[in-house]
């Protein structure tokens, strides 16, 4: 009894000290159990068993520290003098075993890191277009406008101009680190990877037709079988209007780069070779829209106050993080005459509000934006005369003055929507408004997230709508419908 007392005993205290080296060690990074401990144990014919079962292959754990998480991994027994360390207190470490990963070939790998390149302030002038590589999808962006690519994985860049550094047109860039990327054999910073002139953007029918127009595609021309597209148009070429502009809007979105200089709007093959930039100029407006109130026109314009038609953007520019993308909305089928008064009122304060809950919300989202109707303003004789910047031959309006602006935000997961509405015309009456320009029925009083002053007139009176309420008046969008309810 007493020498079996004193094997158990002996055994405890061998488990308790092989527990104290093993985690005292593994604690420290390292673990190199004591050859004078080894032979005393083996000494022991009741725990040869238990050395052989901890011990069989006597090897030494290296501590690898990655981030805020370690993994212990075997090495060789000629490494461990040169990788020992002395042990920290063990309050201060923990650590955890975990499977190291492994690749095909059985190197041992930590994880890899990230390229990450922030849109706001971290891209170059002129950029390349940015695409997944072997797509035509431009590339993505996390909910705070950061591009992130895997370390070993690509991207592509297009110059058509060529590269300031490169005699090419299209590389493969792969992530290194940072923001510092290798192509053909030679690392850049991200910046450095910039173009001769900015890419161009082109605007091409589809061949489809769509509600009161025809299907265009707005964005970059890779080659001719590859097409990166950036928003849709649905334009009706005899009235030269656009019904609408179909394009997403994402969490990201918010976090547009700044500081992206407006360029001139341009025709992009449309509108019968017009001069349709001067046709915009505060002169000629005013001229063409006199000359059909006979001569009384005006007192509807002061350019101090910001009363004048300006170009007002369907998909707004700050709907774009990259700065080319911005560049592309200035064409004329995304824009329509808008009072600049209502541009820089209440329709801004929508744009803004939509795009910042998308942010905060994370949503996803359809923007379907567009106009309806022309408005009107008295003659001379107090007739009520639709306004438009263009005639043709037989005295046909064209590029019409719209009645309403309005954007349809549809979430793509909840199926959630609304639309909002604004009044393109200071110079009516409120009463005016209520009979003629409200079409549906208005919940703006819910909506939390707009900043605006919808009931002022001269901002551009505003308001809200469900969508299908919407949808049954206004006909030339296509069969839009949110059964999951109002997007609030």
């Amino acid at each position: 009894p007493k020498l079996v007392k004193m094997k158990l005993t002996s055994t405890l205290l061998l488990l308790v000290a092989g527990s104290f080296f093993l985690f005292h060690g593994c604690t420290a990074g390292v673990v190199a159990v004591p050859e004078d401990v080894v032979d005393d144990w083996k000494a022991e014919d009741h725990t040869s068993e238990l050395i052989n079962i901890l011990f069989e292959r006597n090897l030494y754990v290296k501590r690898i520290k990655e981030d805020a998480s370690q993994a212990i991994v075997p090495v060789e027994a000629e490494e461990a003098e040169e990788d020992y360390v002395e042990p920290e207190p063990i309050s201060e470490v923990e650590d955890e075993l975990v499977q190291p990963e492994v690749d095909v070939n059985g190197k041992i790998e930590g994880r890899a890191s990230e390229c990450k390149v922030t849109i706001r302030g971290g891209l170059p002038t002129p950029q390349p277009l940015y695409l997944k590589s072997g797509s035509e999808e431009i590339y993505p962006y996390d909910t705070k406008g950061v591009m992130v690519v895997n370390a070993g994985r690509t991207l592509e860049m297009w110059c058509p101009g060529k590269f300031t550094k490169l005699d090419t047109t299209l590389v493969t860039a792969t992530c290194v680190s940072g923001t510092n990327f290798r192509v053909d054999g030679t690392t850049y910073a991200f910046k450095e990877l910039t173009c001769k002139a900015w890419p161009t953007f082109v605007a091409e029918k589809t061949g489809a037709s769509c509600n009161g127009g025809v299907m265009v595609r707005v964005g970059f021309k890779i080659s001719s079988t590859r097409f990166a597209q950036q928003y849709e148009v649905c334009f009706n070429e005899g009235e030269e209007v656009t019904r609408y502009v179909h394009h997403d809007l994402n969490p990201g979105a918010n976090y547009y780069q700044t500081g992206v200089d407006r360029i001139t709007f341009q025709t992009g093959g449309f509108f019968d070779g017009k001069n349709v930039d001067k046709l915009y100029t505060q002169a000629t407006q005013l001229e063409t829209i006199n000359a059909h109130l006979g001569g009384d026109a005006r007192k509807y314009f002061d350019s101090a106050k910001n009363v004048y038609l300006a170009r007002g953007h369907m998909a707004a520019k700050a709907d774009f993080d990259y700065g080319l993308e911005q560049r592309a909305t200035f064409l004329f089928i995304n824009a329509a005459p808008q009072w600049q008064v209502f541009n820089a009122g209440n329709w801004a304060r929508i744009e803004d509000g939509v795009r910042a809950k998308v942010s905060s919300a994370r949503w996803y989202v359809d923007c379907y934006t567009g106009v309806y109707g022309v408005t009107t303003l008295p003659n001379s004789d107090g007739v009520q005369t639709p306004l438009y910047l263009a005639y043709d031959s037989n005295n046909n309006g064209l590029i019409p003055v719209p009645k309403l602006y309005f954007r349809v935000v549809i979430e793509k997961t909840s199926k959630k929507g609304i639309v909002f509405i604004g009044v393109n015309n200071p110079h009516l009456t409120l009463d005016e408004i209520k009979k003629d320009y409200i079409i549906c029925t208005d919940i703006a009083d819910r909506v939390k997230y707009i900043n605006w002053k919808r009931t002022d007139v001269t901002a551009g009176y505003s308001y809200a709508c469900e969508v299908s309420d919407f949808r049954s008046k206004v006909t030339n969008l296509p069969n839009l419908s949110a059964p999951g309810g109002l997007l609030l």
